[in-house]
C-alpha cells in the first residue's frame, strides 16, 4: 500500500473510533425528547463500557491502549518450571551484558552526534554506493515509508520481547506481575509490563538489576537468533531458490525507460546474468556493474565487413548541440556514432574510417567481444560509442527461470534511471509455486529485527529518562554510593545529572537526523527549481595540435603555421565536475582530450561545464576570439 494512502486510512480509522467512543461514553446530543435520550443511553452506553472493561481496550485521540492479565498465569508457570535455575543464571549474565552495553551506547551516541563525515563528506555517485554509518533511525526520515509495515511489526515484536524479559525476571524474583499490554501511538506500537513497584524496590540491588536488565538481555539474545537465521540463509533457501548465481527482476516501475513491447523490453521474472561484460550474481554486483558502465565505457570488436555494409554516416559530420561529435542523423535514435580506437601496436593497414555511424542493436549483436580504450581486439576492429558523460550503453543479457535464452535488452541512457525504476532480487525460484518476493520479505524482516532489537538494547542501556538505563543507573548509584554519600537528596541529584546528560545526548542525536533530513530535502528542492548560472571561472592551459600555452589574462594570437584550423572553427567541450568546497580549483580534461582546463567555482555543486571557444581566419591570419563558459547544475 502506498504510504500516503496508509496514513490517510489510519487517520480515518482513528477518527471513526474516537467519534464512536465519545458518542457511546458521553451522549449529550439533543436528538429528541428526554425519554428517547434516556432510552438510547441505556442500550448503548453500559454495554460499551462493559465491552471495554472485559477486553481491556481504551480509545484516546490518535492513541489506542490494550491491557490484559491473560498471560499472567503462563508467565508464572514458566518462571516456576524446571528451567528456573537456568533462567536465573541467564538473567545474571544479562546484567553483565547490559552493564557492558551502557558505555557502548553512550559512545555510539557521541559518534552519531559529533561524527561529521557522514554529513559533510560528499561521496561520488552516492546513488550507486552504499556506506555503513551510525545514526538514529526515524520512520519517514531515514527509513523508507514504503516499508512501514515491516518496522511497525518489528517494533511490536521487539518491545514485546523486551517486556517479556522484565515480566519473566520479575516472576523469578517473586515480584508480582499485574498486567501486560500495548500502547499504539498513531502507528507506533509500544509494549509494557506492569509489576509491583513496592516489591521491586524492596529487593537487593543485584536482584533488582536482574529485572531491570532483563529486557535488554532479551533483545540482545533475539538479535543473535535473527543473525543466526540470516547467516544460514544459503542453507535454508537452497531447496527453493538459486541464490547468488544471477538476479531476477521483481518489479519495473511504469516510468522505467526499460519497458518495451514484446521481447525488446525488460519484463518481470526476467533473469539477468550480465550487464555488458560484467557478471551479475547479487545486489552488490548489480550496483557495481551499473557503476562500472558509467565510468568505464567499453568498446565493441566488430568486423570490417559489418562496418562497410551497415555504415550510415552522414555527408557532413559536425559537433551536436550537446558537444559530442555527430556522424549520424540526429533524428534517428537507433543510430550512434562510433569512433575507431586504433591499436598502436598493430602495423596492419587501416581498413575503416575514423568515425562510422551504425545501428546500436545490430552492432552489439554482431560484435565478437568487448574491447578497452587501448583498442585490443583479437578479431575485428574496436569501435567505441561517442556519448555524453552522463550517457552510456547498457546491454542486459537475460534468460527465463527455465534457463531459456532471451534477446538482450539494450538501453542507452544513465544507469541511475535503471537503478531507480527496476527492482531486483538475488532469489531466483527453482519451482513455479515460490516467488522471490517471499524470500525478499523474509530477509528484510530479519534485517529489521536485527537492527531494531540491537538498537533497542543499546538505547535502553543509555541512562535516559523513561528508559531502563535511568533505573539501572539510579540503582547502581544508590547502592554503591550509600556509604560515601549518606544524604539521599545528593544521590538523587547525581542520578538526575547522569540521566539528564543521557537524555540530552539522545535528543541531540535525533535533532541531528532531523536537521540533516531538512538539509537534504532543501537541496533537492533547490536542485529541482529553476537552474541558474553558477559563478565559475576557467581558462584552457593547453590545446592539442597547437601546443600553445595561454594565460587567463592575455591570450595570444595564433600563428600562421597553425593550419589545422578551419575558418570560423568552433569547439565546444563538456565535462561533469563536482566541487566539494567553496572556492576550490580543479583541473579537468575535456571529453575529446583536446584541452586541459582549470576551473574555480564559488559554490558547492556538481556541474556540467560547457567551454566554447572560437578561431577565425582573416587574410590568412588566424586569430583567437576568446571563450565562453556556461554551467548547468546537475544535482
Amino acid at each position: 500500500m502506498d504510504p500516503q494512502v496508509f496514513f490517510v486510512v489510519l487517520c480515518v480509522l482513528y477518527s471513526i473510533l474516537f467519534f464512536f467512543d465519545r458518542f457511546f461514553k458521553v451522549f449529550n446530543l439533543e436528538l429528541g425528547d428526554h425519554i428517547f435520550k434516556i432510552s438510547f443511553q441505556s442500550c448503548l452506553h453500559y454495554p460499551y463500557e462493559t465491552f471495554l472493561r472485559n477486553t481491556g481496550f481504551s480509545v484516546e485521540l490518535m492513541r489506542l491502549k490494550w491491557h490484559t492479565t491473560f498471560f499472567n498465569r503462563s508467565i508464572l508457570r514458566l518462571g516456576n518450571s524446571c528451567c528456573r535455575i537456568w533462567l536465573i543464571k541467564s538473567f545474571t549474565i544479562g546484567v553483565m551484558a547490559a552493564l557492558s552495553l551502557l558505555p557502548v551506547g553512550i559512545i555510539l551516541l557521541f559518534i552519531a552526534i559529533f561524527n561529521s563525515s557522514s554529513s559533510a563528506k560528499i561521496v561520488e555517485d552516492s546513488a550507486l554506493i552504499e556506506s555503513i554509518k551510525i545514526e538514529i533511525l526515524l520512520p519517514g526520515i531515514n527509513l523508507p515509508l514504503e516499508e512501514i509495515g515491516y518496522y511497525i511489526t518489528t517494533l511490536l515484536i521487539a518491545t514485546a520481547i523486551h517486556e517479556l524479559g522484565h515480566a519473566l525476571a520479575a516472576v523469578l524474583e517473586d515480584v508480582p506481575v499485574t498486567g501486560f499490554g500495548f500502547h499504539f501511538y498513531f502507528c507506533l506500537p509500544l509494549a509494557y509490563t506492569e509489576i509491583s513497584a513496592e516489591h521491586l524496590n524492596a529487593l537487593k540491588w543485584f536482584r533488582k538489576l536482574r529485572i531491570l536488565c532483563a529486557g535488554i538481555w532479551h533483545n540482545f539474545l533475539f538479535t543473535g537468533t535473527c543473525y543466526l537465521l540470516f547467516s544460514s540463509l544459503n542453507f535454508v533457501a537452497t531447496p527453493f531458490y538459486n541464490l547468488n548465481r544471477n538476479i531476477i527482476v521483481t518489479q519495473i516501475l511504469t516510468q522505467s525507460p526499460l519497458i518495451g513491447k514484446g521481447d525488446k523490453g525488460l519484463h518481470e521474472r526476467n533473469v539477468i546474468t550480465h550487464i555488458n561484460n560484467c557478471k551479475v550474481i547479487d545486489y552488490d554486483t548489480w550496483l557495481r556493474c551499473l557503476y562500472k558502465t558509467l565510468h568505464s565505457r567499453p568498446g565493441y570488436c566488430v568486423s570490417s565487413d559489418f562496418i562497410r555494409n551497415n555504415d550510415e554516416s552522414i555527408e557532413f559530420s559536425h559537433h551536436g548541440s550537446d558537444g559530442t561529435f555527430q556522424c549520424c542523423d540526429e533524428k534517428n535514435e537507433k543510430l550512434c556514432c562510433f569512433e575507431y580506437i586504433d591499436n598502436f601496436g598493430n602495423d596492419a593497414p587501416v581498413e575503416i574510417p575514423q568515425y562510422v555511424c551504425l545501428e546500436v542493436r545490430r552492432t552489439l549483436e554482431d560484435a565478437y567481444d568487448y574491447c578497452t580504450s587501448h583498442g585490443t581486439c583479437n578479431i575485428g576492429f574496436c569501435l567505441k560509442p561517442l556519448l555524453r558523460n552522463t550517457t552510456t550503453i547498457l546491454s542486459f543479457k537475460r534468460k527465463t527461470i527455465d534457463h531459456k535464452g532471451l534477446k538482450d535488452v539494450i538501453y542507452m541512457g544513465h544507469p541511475v534511471d535503471v537503478l531507480r525504476t527496476v527492482r531486483i532480487s538475488p532469489f531466483v525460484p527453482k519451482h513455479s509455486f515460490v516467488t522471490p518476493e517471499w524470500a525478499d520479505a523474509y530477509v528484510l524482516f530479519l534485517k529489521y529485527n536485527i537492527v531494531f532489537n540491537l538498537g533497542l538494547s543499546l538505547i535502553s542501556s543509555v541512562p535516559c529518562f523513561g528508559f531502563d538505563g535511568h533505573h539501572i543507573a539510579s540503582t547502581i548509584i544508590h547502592s554503591f554510593l550509600i556509604n560515601r554519600i549518606t544524604e539521599k537528596r545528593k544521590r538523587e541529584f547525581i542520578c538526575l545529572i547522569v540521566s539528564g546528560l543521557g537524555t540530552l545526548f539522545l535528543v541531540l542525536a535525533i535533532l541531528k537526523v532531523l536537521w540533516l533530513s531538512i538539509i537534504a530535502n532543501s537541496s533537492k528542492v533547490l536542485a529541482n527549481s529553476e537552474r541558474k548560472e553558477l559563478c565559475c571561472y576557467g581558462y584552457p592551459t593547453e590545446y592539442s595540435g597547437l601546443r600553445k600555452y595561454w594565460s587567463n589574462k592575455d591570450p595570444p594570437a595564433l600563428q600562421e603555421d597553425d593550419n589545422d584550423l578551419q575558418p570560423l572553427s568552433r569547439v565546444k567541450l563538456f565535462e561533469e565536475v563536482e566541487f566539494g568546497e567553496e572556492g576550490v580549483s580543479k583541473s579537468i580534461r575535456g571529453i575529446e582530450g583536446t584541452s586541459l582546463l582549470a576551473f574555480t567555482c564559488e559554490a558547492k555543486s556538481t556541474i556540467l561545464i560547457i567551454l566554447t571557444y572560437e578561431y577565425y581566419r582573416i587574410n590568412d591570419k588566424i586569430g583567437y576570439t576568446g571563450f565562453n563558459i556556461s554551467t548547468q547544475d546537475l544535482l
